[in-house]
């Protein structure tokens, strides 16, 4: 996660301009066909509001024309002797931006680079030759698109397919650079969350005593963006950060000039070497006009434009073989349990050490997938458990074939512990890519006496299930109906609601009829499973259960249960039945876990701020209030952890 956090700023560009573009001919870009010269009008009139010069005015067809020049630098493990690695780079050119559609709470905007000049360099030379520079140039100066909301903060970007990993970092910056976004209410200062290619992060604004001037800060990171979207930040990350921008406004809210400079170093201790990123921007308002032509331009290419979150990284595609050669090195199997056998046996260092040789062994039974049948009998050697709880994780990280079925004789294989093949049934429903071998033998061991061995086959059959959705669908939804049938059919209370938990890692939206039905069960027991499946289900539906039974289930336990899977999902949606909970519910403890759930997102969602204070002022108990407005405390105090 560090790594990514920081290297986005480059997107690990030399390595792929080398591999995968170096002796290629430039590939055509689709011609925007919305955008032909067309004659220029006068532009239109600001929007003439008290806002003016703060609160933007949206106008389909006005375009802005910028000067930019951009320079960024990375240097990776600054304390090495022999100088370390870095990547530069520097861009100057024209912008164009126009305003091409306007929505309630939307807008929509066209970026048109035209690059006069742009240098990549990696430890001091220059990475472009004579065919990847036309290449890279086509990229950066296809139009794209981004959506705004209405107080500036740029939520989606919008490529043509074509625009490789590398420029849509570098254009993704730029947009991040240049957004300015203003408050609701005309106010000095403000804060304000935003996205970049880093991540989350909050921003504080302050006027400047010059007409229209503003400085921005970022104050700190909420969330690191990755491959599958935003996440927590790491404990073991620590990041620095000096990033301020200057803004000048023109009286339609717009930028008139910028200049932002930003510095970020960040480590880890989990044994990542120390990176430092600097950028620096400057934009300058050349001129403003009208360009009706490109109206309603992304809305006639959104069917040939990819579209993505503007903190979702984008990563060159690499030779995966090479990678997982790479990794392997030149050891064996019995090399890598033997270091598996040397790692400390407690300490900061244990946990990255075997994160690293389970890494190694994912790779090795990939690129050597008969290997992985070495390991069943190899487990029956292995007094170790760490050892063991290594080799099966590997092995379905791996999810080949051979591995799955690896997986499958551990878990069924009598002479080994209980614990191994509990731990083998579970990685077995865990696999990514699920065989029918591999559920065949979840199903068998469903039958077994052993309660741990049955249970754990029972949920990872629902974990099967979801996995194997693109795969197979038409085995995903045999394996749907096999497991409501045995909910269902199931003798006791007990293993009806373990059937229902099963469901709910298929996470599924096509449980959900079968979910409703379980909620009005008169056992509490299968309405709080059925209200704890509804956690990972990407429903409107599943929101819709969750609220009204947070609100009117007669058991408080069930209440309790639906605050329990409220915790993993969006919660903007679930406010308004958090805020009935707060001013209605009855039982105290189901009142204090709907606070903890609040002030657990107090800093990410700033509506939760008005609930929590709220019940600081009005809930009848005093360790209820107390807790709310110790959520409230100012940020630079430690956040509360009540008991």
């Amino acid at each position: 996660m560090l790594l990514a956090a920081v290297v986005v700023l480059f997107a690990l560009g030399g390595t792929w301009l080398l591999s995968s573009e170096h002796g290629r001919a430039p590939k055509p870009l689709a011609a925007d066909a919305a955008a032909p010269p067309a004659p220029l009008r006068p532009a239109p009139p600001a929007l003439a509001t008290e806002q003016t010069g703060l609160k933007r005015s949206w106008v389909t067809g006005t375009q802005f024309v910028y000067d930019v020049s951009q320079t960024q630098q990375l240097v990776m493990d600054e304390g090495r002797k022999q100088g370390p690695p870095s990547i530069q780079s520097t861009l100057r050119g024209g912008l164009t931006l126009s305003v091409v559609g306007v929505h309630p709470d939307e807008m929509d905007s066209r970026f048109h680079l035209q690059v006069e000049d742009f240098s990549f360099l990696a430890d001091g030379r220059d990475v472009l030759d004579a065919t990847s520079r036309p290449a890279m140039l086509a990229m950066l100066e296809a139009p794209f698109y981004v959506t705004y909301n209405r107080q500036g903060a740029a939520l989606r970007v919008h490529f043509e397919k074509e625009v490789g990993a590398l420029a849509q970092n570098f254009l993704r910056l730029l947009v991040a650079s240049t957004q300015f976004v203003a408050p609701d209410v005309r106010q000095d200062t403000w804060q304000a969350q935003e996205l970049d290619v880093t991540g989350q992060y909050v921003a504080r604004y302050r006027a400047l005593p010059d007409m229209n001037g503003y400085l921005k800060q970022k104050l700190r990171y909420l969330k690191l963006s990755t491959v599958d979207g935003l996440r927590p930040m790491d404990a073991s990350v620590k990041m620095e950060l000096a990033a301020s921008a200057r803004y000048v406004l023109g009286a339609e809210g717009w930028p008139q000039s910028i200049e932002a400079n930003e510095q970020t170093r960040m480590e880890s201790s989990a044994g990542v070497p120390p990176v430092k990123g600097s950028a620096t921007l400057r934009v300058e308002r050349r001129s403003v006009r009208s360009v009706p032509a490109l109206i309603g331009s992304l809305e006639l290419r959104r069917q040939q434009l990819v579209t993505s979150s503007l903190a979702t990284q984008v990563f060159a595609p690499q030779d995966r073989q090479a990678e997982l050669k790479q990794l392997v090195g030149n050891a064996r199997l019995q090399d890598l349990i033997a270091a598996l056998g040397q790692r400390p046996a407690s300490g900061s260092s244990e946990g990255p050490e075997a994160a690293r040789l389970m890494t190694r062994l994912q790779a090795l039974f990939t690129l050597d997938p008969g290997t992985a049948s070495e390991v069943p009998a190899l487990l029956r050697d292995t007094k170790e458990p760490r050892t063991a709880s290594t080799l099966l994780g590997a092995l379905s990280g791996a999810s080949t074939p051979e591995a799955v079925r690896a997986l499958g004789a551990a878990a069924t294989d009598s002479q080994l512990p209980l614990p191994v093949r509990v731990n083998a049934a579970a990685m077995l429903g865990l696999a990514n890519t699920p065989t029918p071998e591999g559920t065949q033998t979840l199903r068998e061991l469903t039958r077994s006496e052993n309660p741990q061995l049955h249970d754990t086959s029972v949920l990872a059959l629902g974990t099967v299930a979801r996995n194997s959705r693109e795969q197979d669908a038409s085995q995903t939804d045999a394996l749907l109906r096999e497991l409501e049938a045995a909910a269902r059919s199931a003798p006791t209370p007990e293993a009806r609601a373990l059937w229902i938990r099963s469901l709910a890692n298929s996470a599924d939206p096509r449980v959900l009829p079968f979910l409703q039905e379980m909620l009005r069960d008169p056992l509490v027991l299968i309405r709080q499973s059925a209200v704890e499946a509804l956690r990972l289900i990407a429903s409107p539906i599943a929101e819709q259960l969750l609220a009204s039974t947070m609100v009117s289930d007669a058991s408080p336990d069930v209440r309790r249960s639906a605050l329990f899977a409220t915790s993993f999902r969006p919660l903007l949606p679930l406010l308004p039945a958090l805020g009935q909970v707060l001013r209605r519910e009855a039982v105290e403890s189901v009142r204090m876990e709907a606070v903890r759930l609040l002030g657990s997102n107090v800093r990410t969602l700033p509506a939760v701020q008005e609930l929590l204070a709220w019940v600081g002022q009005n809930d009848a108990s005093l360790d209820i209030r107390h807790t709310a407005l110790s959520f409230l405390a100012p940020p630079s105090r430690a956040d509360p952890t009540p008991p």
